[in-house]
């Protein structure tokens, strides 16, 4: 296989260098380029597989090849990384196994009698429509003298990575003669027994336990997608909604950096106390440098005078956020205090576009004390609330902006009842078991 995909790639180099020397010389363009077609033609009738019913060829891997390859080669460059001819073969063969694969469906779909939606005009058209898209993109970046010449080379450079139109009539007939045998043999399961769905939760249920022992946050994660059926919770949860007000970027960023001068002072305070509770410990090995006791209380000292410092800072900046958004604020608060329901003055006010999406909306956001996935400032506001219903007293500074934090609900750790999952883990359980059956088939 790879000796195959080295021709192949040769004798397009040698294509390449052809057509890049012809404005060099004077020749009839046109019939060369024939020539060139000819060579490729030839070439491309290469067997590269065999199977029960037909054949595979270089030319009906190339379409499905090059797209794979144009998309691997654009997304390992984007990183740094070098896509090599190892890679490129291993498509060659999924190039291989998708032409053997798509013969399959094509005897699935008339041993099943089946029939498309769409006419095959109408998917004619569409593949008209694409190879037409494809053929206006190459005749503007091919060179030529005239517009015979270039129309030849840019359907030349097509064909070249497989593509004409009746190739792309062919895969796009058979991309829905595949949906239909799919669609055709997913139906043969029709429902889910209760056993069935029994086994399925219980799965579920030692699924979710296991990841969300070892990686609690992972809960929040899934909890936010609504696709995700949960049926076992950890403890310390609850749910929070919140009102976002987000401040001008140079205040809401003067305090970002105000607190994060804060951290790294006290982190270099640490170092030095670990530094001083160290002393006398050990042994100093030879010419080794050590500072006395009395040196790094000196650093210690200064150290917390300047934390001081930057945690008034810290202050002054996060007083100057508030101030910048005070009369919004009050008037959030001002509606809360007359009962108005959260949810509507969410609605009103919110700039967090995850309130305005379930199931988040519905939920709010999962938050515990040890949560990374929220700002820690957030994390601490929404945990310091005592009871289900109670908001923040002060609005609470996060790196995303200012929030009103509305404690929502508790979240009961442990198995989710089965009644309670029922018809989404119903839904859920019944296309996983259509698609292991099609996988099956």
């Amino acid at each position: 296989m790879r000796h195959s995909f080295a021709k192949l790639m040769a004798l397009l180099v040698v294509l390449t260098l052809a057509l890049s020397g012809c404005n060099l010389i004077d020749v009839d363009k046109v019939a060369l380029i024939g020539q060139d077609r000819a060579e490729l033609e030839k070439d491309f009738a290469t067997v590269l597989a065999e199977y029960d019913g037909g054949t595979v060829t270089k030319f009906d891997a190339l379409a499905s090849f090059y797209s794979n390859y144009s998309y691997m080669y654009q997304l390992y460059s984007s990183f740094g990384m070098t896509f090599t001819a190892d890679m490129a073969s291993d498509l060659v063969q999924n190039a291989v196994e998708s032409e053997v694969q798509s013969y399959a469906i094509r005897q699935q779909f008339e041993k099943r009698g089946l029939t498309l939606e769409e006419s095959e005009d109408a998917i004619r058209a569409e593949a008209d429509e694409s190879y037409q898209t494809s053929y206006d993109s190459a005749l503007g970046s091919v060179e030529g003298d005239t517009p015979e010449e270039k129309a030849a080379y840019a359907e030349l450079a097509l064909y070249s990575e497989g593509f004409t139109r009746e190739r792309l009539f062919d895969m796009m007939l058979a991309s829905h003669q595949a949906e239909a045998v799919q669609q055709a043999v997913k139906d043969e399961i029709a429902e889910v027994s209760d056993e069935e769905l029994q086994a399925a939760y219980d799965e579920k249920v030692a699924a979710n336990t296991e990841t969300y022992t070892s990686t609690p946050t992972q809960f929040e994660t899934d909890a936010s997608n609504s696709s995700n059926v949960i049926c076992w919770r950890p403890e310390g949860y609850r749910t929070v909604k919140h009102v976002l007000v987000i401040p001008e970027d140079e205040v809401l960023q003067a305090v970002t950096d105000a607190r994060n001068a804060v951290k790294t002072a006290k982190d270099e305070l640490e170092k030095l106390q670990t530094e001083l509770d160290g002393v006398n410990d050990d042994e100093p090995a030879e010419g080794e440098e050590v500072r006395t006791a009395e040196e790094i209380q000196v650093d210690i000292d200064a150290k917390n005078a300047e934390i001081a410092e930057l945690e008034s800072a810290a202050a002054t900046a996060e007083e100057a956020c508030l101030a910048s958004v005070k009369d919004k604020t009050d008037e959030i608060y001002a509606k809360l205090e007359a009962g108005e329901n959260f949810d509507d003055v969410m609605a009103e006010y919110g700039e967090d576009p995850g309130m305005k999406s379930e199931p988040n909306m519905t939920n709010g956001y999962y938050v515990c004390a040890d949560s990374t996935r929220w700002d820690a400032n957030f994390t601490a506001g929404a945990m310091a609330l005592a009871n289900v219903g109670d908001y923040s007293d002060a609005p609470v500074i996060s790196t995303s902006g200012v929030h009103i934090i509305y404690y929502n609900s508790d979240v009961p750790a442990g198995a989710v009842s089965l009644e309670e999952v029922h018809d989404a883990l119903y839904d859920e359980t019944l296309e996983s078991m259509k698609s292991e059956h099609y996988q099956s088939e």
